[in-house]
């Protein structure tokens, strides 16, 4: 990671397609930064990176916003960094507004149940850990869908989020899946490779679509975001020439 600040032709700054405005002298904050690498590095280890290029190669400020807290970093040859850090800033909380999470979370949910029935499987439920007379009630969570095809039962879970489904939860909901009798079919944006394991473990898949999804009309935020951040972002309205169509449809196969 610490050459990616002295090299303006490292991979990270040509890497998923199209240029960006990103480059050795940019101001970024460590999500970024875990997405970035996330190819190479679990997002664990990038933090760890992160931390020790701290004060040795690289400048850090921690902020408050209306989001959350947040820590820029820069590097440490960087001069005049205040308009950056500001513009940053603004962008940063713009795409974490609560609003916002909830409607690029609910349109993948919505592309994911429009993907699964076309796949020819049945909305039982949403929203739900009841199925077939059986409540989950050991903790306080539910799952999206659940959905049939062939007389079999499905658990499907939707997260579209830059960061990992956190592990409680996700054990969670294996073990949800378990007490109904439900085959969990998770549908993320990014899987920890521990979470891919688990549920090939129990007969299940963890697919992975690799960028945050947001709705028709976002062009233009989406664009920002990938000009000035470089994080994987776009505007889907269908998913039927991805390989979710193959991928999971070669899951529901008896």
């Amino acid at each position: 990671m610490e050459a990616s600040f002295n090299d303006g032709d490292h991979w990270v700054y040509r890497s998923r397609g199209t240029p960006s405005e990103i480059d050795p002298d940019s101001v970024y904050h460590i999500r970024q930064l875990q997405v970035l690498f996330e190819s190479c590095y679990l997002h664990t280890l990038s933090y760890d990176a992160i931390r020790k290029l701290m004060d040795r190669v690289l400048s850090w400020e921690e902020f408050e916003t209306e989001t959350g807290r947040i820590i820029l970093v820069w590097k440490k040859s960087r001069r005049y960094v205040r308009r950056d850090i500001a513009a940053h800033l603004r962008l940063a909380e713009e795409y974490s507004l609560p609003s916002i999470s909830k409607a690029t979370g609910q349109h993948a949910e919505m592309l994911t149940l429009l993907g699964l029935s076309r796949l020819h499987l049945t909305l039982v439920d949403k929203n739900s850990g009841t199925y077939k007379g059986r409540t989950w009630t050991d903790t306080g969570h539910d799952l999206d869908f659940i959905m049939e095809k062939n007389d079999r039962a499905y658990g499907v879970e939707v997260k579209n989020t830059f960061d990992y489904m956190p592990r409680d939860e996700f054990r969670a909901k294996l073990e949800m899946c378990s007490f109904l009798g439900l085959r969990p079919l998770f549908v993320v944006r990014v899987r920890h490779p521990d979470q891919w394991e688990l549920a090939r473990s129990v007969g299940g898949l963890v697919y992975m679509f690799g960028t945050k999804i947001f709705p028709p009309g976002q062009e233009s935020f989406v664009e920002r975001i990938w000009r000035h951040m470089r994080l994987p972002v776009a505007v889907w309205t269908d998913w039927e020439h991805t390989p979710f169509y193959k991928r999971v449809g070669d899951f529901l196969e008896p």
